[in-house]
Order: structure tokens, then C-alpha cells, then sequence
């Protein structure tokens, strides 16, 4: 459906984003690396145990005794590379040593101990001996130590090695031995994960925080597949600049930001292109934003010496932007090149409209035109022409939906495919909202459906939405029922606010 058009002031803008705002992607806690981390660190405690007797004495902790225990039982252990990860991350997260520093000072070691600085290592089966490497990385120590497994006494002294540097005192003994303790008497009342889990917060924090970042990106990119685009064609699947897409080689003093989204990427040559840049932070990330800030304007000039008439879009979103960095969203926000902007929760209407106005037609809205009775060609480019929609962007549209085959076609008649149906009739119920709300008065009216994308309080009562929508779909018969659960999943997905 064709969304109407609405031209918004500095004030509504601000409002709009606070209004609208996702303040944060998850809590850590609630991701699968976080549970990852907690799980391998837990198997590293568990194993511990067992090699200490439940960590009983400071005697136990020390690096022959776990060294000894760990060779004699390394035979018994299925995923040995799994396991003595596990275990050594356990040591070094009650020690605070990294590998950083080990990797460079085991070698070091190693050639102490072996004064031909060659060490017994097993390759294809059969052991051997080889040079000791001037970096030797945990990953690669671990593997080492796992094909040296089934030669124990080759194994013993170099992994009592490994682990005097990581408890190389009685302080860091004591800390393992003190964690380790903690940890295996909680265990009894079912508490000792929580022990661990701010620890595992920690270490995942920098991993979560950088695929977090991305997460916006897979949003709005899973919405364009819903509205029927491609991955690749339509839109980009990765970061890309714009010498990138045209194939041009930089020159040394080239710079150029790459954008999160250029749309249409590579289905539609003529035309105007939005370029999306995509910032989402959830708490200060001061330093970033501001230079985000700062290179905007050098960007968007060098894009506008290849395209000319390229519509910049910004896409911003997170607490850090209604808090500390407020001022650098008034300024993204306030730049004359700014068309404008979406967030996660309003792109479905806000994005989808800024498509439209550069011409450009979407699958679901033909889907949508389709719906409303337009089923043979000849009233569908008529529909879609008045629409405001050219002929050779209608036909370019068709012939994607047809090439892909997300229209059916019976009887000389356009229909939609069963699977595509209900989101289909979700983006009409989005729609009907958009285009017949109106603005409210939130102290007298209540039970109101809430969409972004025009003055602040714009919506429509449950009532009036089921009357638009029959008026513009006559022929969809759904019962009530299925229409309240549609609205229920806008709700739950935030694209609409109930108040």
C-alpha cells in the first residue's frame, strides 16, 4: 500500500525517536555465547574438581598435582581438545593471566628444557621430534598436548610446564584453590553457576558486544525479505563503499565510510539509491559517534560525486542516543543531506515509505494491490500507475515477482502464494493504520493502535482498523479472530503500540 507522505519538524523528529526507541538488542545473559562461555567454564571447574578431590587442600591445586592427574587420566576423555580448554581457561580466569603473555614466555620454557631446542611431538600417528616454535599459542598447545596424549611420558613434563607458568606461585595456587573451593561448595545448594556468571559476562562482554552491533542490520535486513527483496541484488549483504560497488579502484587519499545498506544495490541501475549507515548504541560509545559524526559530511560528499540524487538515510537507534550522545542525534538528525531517519521498530513503515518515494516497488506492495482486487495485469499496472508508479518500474517489479515466483497465477489472474498470506495481511493491518489514523488525543482516547512515521500520537481505535481494513480488502475473508491475532503479533513485535 502506497504510505502517505508526512514532511516532520526538528521537535517531532526528537520526540518520535524517544518514542520509538529500542534502548538495547538483549541482555547478555540471555545469549547463546554467554551460555557457551558459562558452560566451558563450569567443565572446567567440574574437571578441576575431580582432579583435586572437590579442591580439599591448597596442596591439591598446585601445578604437579594437577599436571599428574590430568596425564593419567587424559586417556579416559572423549573430546580431549574441548576438555584441557576448558580446564586451562578455568585456571587462567582464577590467575588473570592471558595468552597473550604465554604463548611468547612458553617457548621460553620449553628451551630450557630442552636444550637441542626440539621437542617430542606426535604427527600422523608417530612420534617425533620438532623445532619449538617462537610463538606457541594456546590453540596450538592444546592440540599439541592432544596428539601427544597417547605417548604419556612424553606428555607429562612438557604439560607440567605449561601449567607451572599459568600457577607460577602460591598466590595464583591460592586463588584457584579459593575460586575452586567456593565454587564446589555452592554446588550442594545449586548456586555455584551464579558464581561464574558474571565472570562469563566479562569474558563474553567483548565478542557479544561486537556481533550485537550487527544485530539492527540483521533486523532490517530480515524485514526486506519479508517485503519480498533479495539478498544480494536488491540489497547489499555486507558493508560495501561506494568505489566497491562501482568497481572503481581507490586512489591513495581516497576515503570513503562504507554504508550498512545501499538500496536498490545491484537490481536497479537507473533511478535514485538510499545509503544507509547504521549506528545503534546502548550505552557511551563517545568517541565512535563523534567521529561517526564528523565523517558524515566528508562522506556523503565524495557519494554525491558518483550519485548525484543518492537519498542518505540514517539508521539510529539505543539508549546511548537518548542519553549521553543526544546531541550527536540532534546534529545526524539536523544535517541537510539527512532525508531521514528510521529505527528498528520503525522501519517497517518509515524505510518502506522512503523505497516508495524514490520509486522503487516492492513484491509486498503489489502483493498488497493484488489483495485489494487488482488481479489481472492490465488493472494492476493501472492500480500501481496511479499509485505513482512508472510503467517500467511496474514491469521491472513484475517480472522479479514472476521470476521468482512469489506470484501464483490462475485463470488468467494474479494471486498471492499461501505461504506469503499472512505477512502479507499483517503489512495491510500495519498499513490501514498508517494511512487512515489520525493524530490523537492520548488524555481522552484509549485502546488506541500506535504507528510511527507522522505526528507523534498517530493511531487508530481496534474498531476503526477492522472497518479500513474491510473497506480496502472487500475480498479477504478472515474472521475477527484472525485479525486480532495478526494485531497481536504487530504488538508483540513492537511495530505498533497499544495504549
Amino acid at each position: 500500500m502506497k504510505l502517505n507522505k508526512h514532511i516532520f519538524t526538528e521537535k517531532e523528529k526528537l520526540s518520535e525517536f524517544d518514542k520509538w526507541i529500542t534502548p538495547s538488542l538483549g541482555d547478555i545473559k540471555d545469549r547463546i555465547e554467554f551460555k557457551n562461555v558459562l558452560a566451558e567454564l563450569e567443565d572446567g571447574f567440574n574437571s578441576l574438581s575431580n582432579y583435586t578431590n572437590g579442591f580439599s587442600a591448597l596442596e591439591t591445586c598446585s601445578s604437579h598435582h594437577i599436571a599428574e592427574n590430568i596425564t593419567s587420566h587424559i586417556g579416559q576423555v572423549n573430546d580431549i581438545q574441548s576438555h584441557l580448554a576448558n580446564v586451562f581457561n578455568a585456571i587462567l580466569l582464577s590467575t588473570g593471566k592471558t595468552d597473550n603473555n604465554l604463548k611468547c614466555q612458553y617457548p621460553l620454557v620449553l628451551n630450557k628444557l630442552y636444550e637441542s631446542r626440539e621437542i617430542p611431538a606426535c604427527q600422523n600417528g608417530k612420534l617425533t621430534l620438532i623445532k619449538i616454535p617462537r610463538v606457541f599459542d594456546l590453540d596450538k598447545v592444546i592440540k599439541h598436548f592432544e596428539t601427544l596424549s597417547v605417548y604419556q611420558d612424553m606428555l607429562a613434563p612438557q604439560l607440567k610446564s605449561y601449567l607451572d607458568l599459568l600457577l607460577s606461585d602460591e598466590q595464583y595456587v591460592s586463588q584457584l584453590y579459593s575460586l575452586g573451593t567456593s565454587y564446589y561448595k555452592l554446588k550442594d545448594n545449586g548456586h555455584s553457576s551464579n558464581l561464574l556468571a558474571s565472570i562469563a559476562i566479562f569474558q563474553s562482554r567483548g565478542s557479544i558486544t561486537a556481533k550485537a552491533g550487527h544485530e539492527p542490520e540483521h533486523k532490517l535486513r530480515s524485514y526486506m525479505a519479508d517485503w519480498g527483496l533479495n539478498a544480494g541484488t536488491d540489497y547489499n549483504n555486507d558493508d560495501i563503499d561506494i568505489y566497491e560497488l562501482l568497481g572503481i579502484k581507490k586512489k591513495k587519499n581516497d576515503k570513503a565510510r562504507k554504508y550498512d545498506f545501499i538500496v536498490p544495490f545491484r537490481s536497479k541501475s537507473e533511478g535514485k539509491k538510499l545509503f544507509v549507515q547504521c549506528q545503534f548504541y546502548a550505552g557511551d560509545s563517545g568517541s565512535v559517534s563523534h567521529k561517526v559524526v564528523d565523517q558524515t559530511d566528508a562522506s556523503r560528499k565524495q557519494t554525491l560525486k558518483f550519485y548525484p540524487n543518492a537519498v542518505f538515510v540514517e539508521y539510529l537507534d539505543g539508549a546511548g542516543y537518548f542519553s549521553s550522545l543526544n546531541g550527536d542525534l540532534k546534529k545526524m538528525l539536523a544535517k541537510k543531506t539527512t532525508k531521514a531517519f528510521i529505527q528498528v521498530r520503525t522501519a517497517p513503515v518509515k524505510f518502506r515509505r522512503e523505497l516508495q518515494e524514490i520509486d522503487f516497488l516492492t513484491p509486498l506492495e503489489i502483493e498488497h494491490a493484488i489483495l485489494a482486487g487488482n488481479n489481472n495485469e492490465a488493472k494492476l499496472i493501472d492500480f500501481l500507475q496511479e499509485q505513482g508508479y512508472n510503467k517500467e518500474e511496474i514491469s521491472r517489479s513484475l517480472g522479479v515477482c514472476k521470476a521468482a515466483n512469489l506470484l501464483a497465477f490462475n485463470n488468467d489472474n494474479y494471486a498471492i502464494k499461501e505461504e506469503r498470506r499472512d505477512i502479507i495481511i499483517k503489512y495491510c493491518l500495519l498499513d490501514c493504520i498508517a494511512n487512515f489514523g489520525h493524530s490523537i488525543n492520548v488524555t481522552k482516547e484509549k485502546g488506541i493502535l500506535y504507528v510511527p512515521g507522522f505526528s507523534n500520537n498517530w493511531g487508530m481505535s481496534q474498531t476503526n482498523l477492522l472497518e479500513a481494513f474491510n473497506r480496502e480488502f472487500p475480498d479477504i475473508e478472515l474472521s475477527a479472530k484472525d485479525i486480532l491475532e495478526k494485531i497481536e503479533w504487530l504488538i508483540d513485535n513492537e511495530f505498533v503500540i497499544l495504549k
